[in-house]
Formats: structure tokens, sequence, C-alpha cells
């Protein structure tokens, strides 16, 4: 049987299927609603673990009770703990024993004297201590026994004091200058190698890096300092790892270096930079980088270097001052724009235990006294390191202040939410994933004030939209057990409609407003018709045209690099597109993919032109690469199944769902859990019936 439906039918049809993100606020929308939906076929990175740094904490907690130690651990590294598998071990360098180029105890003026760490030995030629540093070592081994898979880096702050310029292991008298003597470089290489083969043989802990700097751009580490640092300028991080390279590999170990540790994004691409202008990055086996300066366009270009380098990319070391919940959110926010801009495999934390207050740790004790528990902030990162487990797949959330992921089985979706302001609703849009739970097999925590990662029930799944209410100064995670297609995008779909996001900006996308007008980025607006596009393959090449007709056109001359939109075939300009990694890609012009499209002064403020510009990959050019995000796809009742339904037929929701039933007019006639025309009492026609991405159009018989 066919049947036609009418246009107002299909118009309501439609109109089900579309949502609003965060910008464009709609006249019955509410101020403190945000509407998004998550595509599990756009795969940031794959997640190796989440884990913590053990300088100094575990130098002071490894001379602890053993029971105390016991538990200290387990609330680390427990699957319903912190869930840690990802640990630094600190190679100390070691002071001068009789202070003769700094003042005793130094360190006790700044970070305390936690951060006064024992070096393996006393001067050049000195046989090694192996019996120092017991805490740390004692630590390491109990994260061991209780987590067979971690995985451990061996890093340094600073140099023995003796191969030094001043002296002193915090620094040379210049912070920002180097502290290690060339001279020393080969005797301080073997120093790093031999202590990282002597717990290989020892103990059986192999190193999977070694990290031989940190923070060294920066020009933090005088004499006198409140903890081991050692200034390198970036061609001296080159020089000592190619003294490094060789010495490593001669030993036997499979442990590779990692580089560099800087204090800001910006250094470490910096750093990686001056590496690859030396032709030195095949001797690096990982990137380190810290985030304690971070914009998100250098999180773009690190990750874009990196990969493009073949280089895995870990975030190894960040931590946040603040006060009370507050503090502990903003860091969870950094975490949420690292994963997502970075895409490190690994993310690390500075402190697990910390004396001075609750901001820079997750446990707050006593190291003199042997007491210890857990604060706020341990429930906070719990949300992301209990529940995001190894292995799972970051993958796109559209919007800013949650993370998405899903788990190798692809059965299985967590949502992270950040909340720094107050009440607010999410209004997320699942419709990209199928076989939705009933609500009691849903997990949803929330961290409050009041609540610490307790399992909550104040939620609702409306069909295909999860909706839930977030209360000032919170976090939540849920989990649901939904099913999720394979990654990937297929651009031969003629019918898929796409946003193009700026890599580093993804609240904005490409619009297009009037014929011959400029193609701008704007705040998102999912009914917004000049921003959502589709992709029609043409010899090899791609025609974008928005929901406007408008169609992306490109002038290149010598004093014009614009984009314009245009109607009609007769300008109509196709445009390759390349993928730089997984998610993103540059859309150029030319047969040589030179020219690409490009935020114009690098902006991505709304209302900025997009226009062309030459690509070159070296750079990073990352305000030339763009994430290409499918849409759902919108239900049509004219392509729908379409049924013949009798009096005595039925159909019945799963869980939650809500069945939503509709004349041809476009009123609502039935909304419920369970459909049966003959105890609704229907009138005989035709009706359009709406479950979560299923709509069927259907004739109701006498």
């Amino acid at each position: 049987m066919n049947i036609k439906t009418s246009a107002l039918a299909l118009t309501m049809i439609l109109s089900m299927s579309s949502f609003t993100l965060q910008a464009a606020p709609q006249a019955t929308a509410a101020r403190d609603t945000v509407s998004y939906f998550i595509n599990p076929s756009i795969v940031r990175q794959n997640i190796e673990g989440w884990g913590v740094s053990l300088c100094w904490w575990a130098r002071m907690c490894g001379e602890w009770d053993d029971n105390k130690i016991d538990q200290l651990v387990t609330w680390m590294v427990s699957p319903t703990g912190l869930n840690y598998r990802i640990f630094r071990y600190n190679i100390g360098g070691g002071d001068d024993p009789q202070n003769r180029n700094c003042t005793p105890h130094h360190m006790g003026d700044g970070k305390g004297l936690r951060a006064e760490m024992e070096g393996f030995k006393d001067f050049s030629g000195d046989s090694y201590h192996w019996d120092r540093d017991a805490g740390q070592r004692k630590i390491m081994l109990k994260i061991k026994e209780k987590r067979p898979d971690a995985i451990f880096e061996a890093f340094s702050n600073s140099c023995p004091y003796y191969m030094t310029y001043s002296g002193c292991v915090s620094g040379n008298d210049n912070a920002g200058s180097d502290n290690l003597r060339p001279e020393y470089y080969d005797e301080f290489a073997h120093y790093l190698v031999d202590v990282c083969k002597h717990y290989k043989d020892e103990y059986g802990i192999e190193f999977r890096t070694l990290e031989p700097f940190n923070e060294s751009m920066s020009n933090y580490w005088g004499r006198n300092g409140g903890q081991e640092g050692c200034h390198f300028d970036a061609a001296s991080q080159v020089n000592f790892i190619k003294v490094l390279s060789p010495i490593l590999k001669e030993s036997g170990l499979s442990t590779v270096i990692s580089a560099s540790d800087e204090t800001s994004v910006g250094q470490s691409v910096a750093a990686f930079q001056e590496y690859q202008n030396k032709n030195i990055l095949s001797l690096v086996g990982q990137w380190n980088t810290h985030t304690y300066g971070a914009s998100n366009k250098d999180r773009a270009r690190i990750s874009c270097l990196s990969y493009q380098n073949k280089i895995p990319l870990w975030m190894s070391e960040v931590g946040s001052g603040g006060s009370g919940l507050a503090g502990n959110l903003a860091l969870a926010q950094k975490l949420i724009d690292d994963v997502r801009y970075i895409q490190p495999i690994a993310w690390i934390d500075w402190q697990y235990v910390e004396e001075w207050n609750d901001q820079w740790c997750t446990v707050k004790g006593s190291f003199s006294g042997q007491t210890f528990e857990r604060v706020k902030n341990y429930y906070v990162r719990q949300h992301c390191s209990r529940f995001i487990r190894t292995g799972y797949d970051i993958v796109e959330s559209l919007n800013a202040n949650s993370l998405a992921a899903v788990n190798q089985a692809r059965d299985s979706l967590v949502i992270v939410i950040v909340n720094e302001g107050s009440e607010i609703t999410h209004n997320i849009d699942l419709s990209c994933f199928y076989d939705f739970p009933q609500k009691s097999k849903i997990s949803v925590y929330r961290t409050t004030d009041v609540n610490s990662c307790s399992k909550i029930s104040s939620f609702k799944l409306l069909g295909s939209r999860f909706v839930i209410t977030l209360p000032e100064k919170s976090i939540i995670t849920a989990v649901l057990p939904v099913k999720s297609p394979q990654p990937g995008i297929d651009f031969s779909d003629p019918d898929q409609q796409y946003l193009i996001i700026p890599r580093y900006e993804n609240n904005r996308a490409v619009s297009a407003s009037s014929a011959g007008g400029n193609v701008t980025v704007e705040d998102i607006n999912l009914n917004d018709e000049n921003q959502i596009w589709t992709i029609t393959a043409k010899s090899g090449k791609y025609v974008f045209e928005n929901g406007s007709g408008l169609k992306i056109t490109a002038h290149r001359s010598s004093n014009s690099t614009s984009l314009t939109a245009e109607t009609g075939t007769s300008s109509e300009q196709s445009f390759y597109i390349d993928a730089i990694d997984p998610v993103h890609y540059k859309i150029s012009s030319s047969n040589q993919r030179t020219y690409s499209f490009d935020l114009v002064g690098e902006s991505a403020s709304a209302g900025n032109r997009v226009g062309l510009w030459e690509y070159n990959a070296s750079s990073a050019p990352v305000h030339r690469q763009w994430m290409i995000l499918p849409l759902p796809k919108k239900n049509n009742p004219a392509d729908a199944i379409e049924n013949v339904w009798q009096e005595n037929d039925s159909f019945e929701t799963t869980g939650n769902e809500i069945i939503s039933v509709f004349d041809m007019s476009g009123r609502c006639v039935y909304e419920g859990n369970q459909f049966s025309p003959s105890s609704q009492s229907f009138t005989p026609g035709i009706y359009i019936l709406k479950r979560g991405r299923l709509v069927k159009k259907i004739e109701i018989k006498p």
C-alpha cells in the first residue's frame, strides 16, 4: 500500500527530530537548559589510562605502617576507587650532603622537606647506594602487586648536584640558564639508565619510558629553590637526547625516551618543533606535556604535531589551586579540555597525597602522623578515571562541559558533565546510538557539596533523549548500556548532513547566509539551515551545499583569498577532503591540495571569515583543520516502513521509552508506553507513530 504523507505531517515529524545547541535561544527554551548530541562515529582517541606522579608523596608515605600503605594504594588503584594504572617514578638527583653550595634543607622553605630527594650517588665515581629512596620504592612495589597491568615511567627533575654548574640540584644562579654541565652529559645519561636497569633486574619493574627533563624551558629553577629542578634550553635537550639514546639502546631495556614535559603547552610545541628541526624525533618514543598553561589552540597544535609524526602523547602532569569544590571542578573542566583538544592517550595527576590543602591532591594527610582521608577532589576525579576505563574511545560530545566515551564492545556509553555554575539541565540527543535500555539499567553518579560520587535516580530517558539536571557546582557521570555504530564517516551518503567545525573551537561552525556573501564561523545552532551542510561527491572531489541552497565557492587571486556562498550550478565548485587524523580534515581547492579552508587571522570568534590560504603541514596549521561532524539523521516518514494495523494489534515500548502517535493534521493523539488501536479507540485512518528513532507510518483499519 502506497500512502502519501501530507506536507504538514512531514514537517511535524522533521521538527520532532530537531534540537538546538546552546546558541540562539528559542522563545520556548529555558535559559538553564542546553541541548546537544553525541556521535560515536567520531573517535578522538583511545584511552590507555589515568594516573599520578609518585613524586614526592610516595617518598613520605612509603615510611608508613604496612596496613596504611595497603589502604592508601588500594584507594588509588582499585577499579572502584580512582582506577589509576599509570605512575611516574622520580629518579632523585640528590643534593650535596655537605651543603657546600646551598643552604641546608632549603627545600623546606618551598615545597617542604618531602621534596628532599635522595640521590643514588654522592660524587662522581661513587658506588650506587641502592638502599636509598626506600619509601618511594615500597609504594611502587605495592602498586605492582595490586595492579599487575600498571605502567611505570621514570623521570628526572635534576641531575645529581656534582654534575651542575651551581652545585645545587634546585637550579642555576640564573634560573633561566642550563644547570647540567655538558661534560657530564654522558655520566648523567648512564646514571638514569643504570637506575632503570636496577629496577628491572632487582624488582621486575621495567619502565616503559624514561623522561630526562621536567619543565626545563621554564625559568623556575634556581639555587636554594623549593625542589629539584634543572633548566635545559631546547637545543640542550636535543644534544642530551643524542647522548642518552644510544646508551639506553645498549642497555638491553625496552624502555624508550619520553620528552619534554614542559610546563605550558605553548612551550611544548616550541620544544617539539626544535626536535623536529634537528631531526631527532626518531629518538623519542613518547611526547609528554603539562598543561599548567594551555590554550585550546596550543592543545590542538601539540596534538597535530604528535599525530603527524606518529608519536604517542600523554598529558603527564597538572594540578590546580582554588578553593573547595569550585577549585576541584575547575580542574575537572581543564581535564575535559585537555582530553578533547590534546587527544592524549593518558591523563596524569600531579599529587595523590598532600598536607597543605585539599586542592593539589585527592587524599589529604599528615606525613608524620600517618593520618589520611579522601577529599572531595578524589570523588570528582573518579567521575572520569573510574568509569572511562583502559581501551575506551573518547567520542564526540557537542558540548564544552561534557566528555563522552564508549567501551571496546561499543555497547556502553559513559557521559561526564561538569557544572561550575548555577543549576542547569542537559538535554542530550542519543539518536546516533540504538538499543536503548530500560531506565533501571542506567547508572548515574553525582558529586556536590553533599554527595560524593553517589548514585542517583533523578534523570529521564525520553525516547532517544537523556535528560538530567545538574545542581549548582556539581559533576555527574552517566553509564548507559546503548549500542554504538562503528567509527568513521561515509561521505558517499547524499542524505547525510554535517557541521564543519574549527579544530580548536567546537562551539562554532561554518555558515553562509546570503548569495555572494562571505563564509563565516558562527555559534552553533542546529536549527539554522545556513550551518547544515550536505557533501556531494563529484569526480573525486566534493560540493558543499547548505540548507539554504548556498554552495561554497573559492576565489583566489593576488588580492583575494575568500570563500563565498553561491546559488545554482554555474559557479559550483568542488573541493578535496583529506584526513589529518581520525577526527580532522583539511578541505582544499586545488589538485595539489595547496590552498585550504582557513580561519582568517587564525580567529575562531563568531562572525569571523573563512578564507583560503596555503597549507603548510610542518607548522601544525590547526586554523586550517576542521572536524566534519555528521548530524543525527532525521526520520523521514516518506521512507518509513508502512504497516497495516488490525484491531487486536499492539505495540509496547521497552523500559522508559515513550510512544507518540500523531494524526495527519500534526495533532498528538496518544502518548504513552503501550499502543493498541482497540484499547485507545482510534478512528480508522492514517497515523504517524514515533518511538525514539523509530518512525512508522500506519493505517488503522476497523
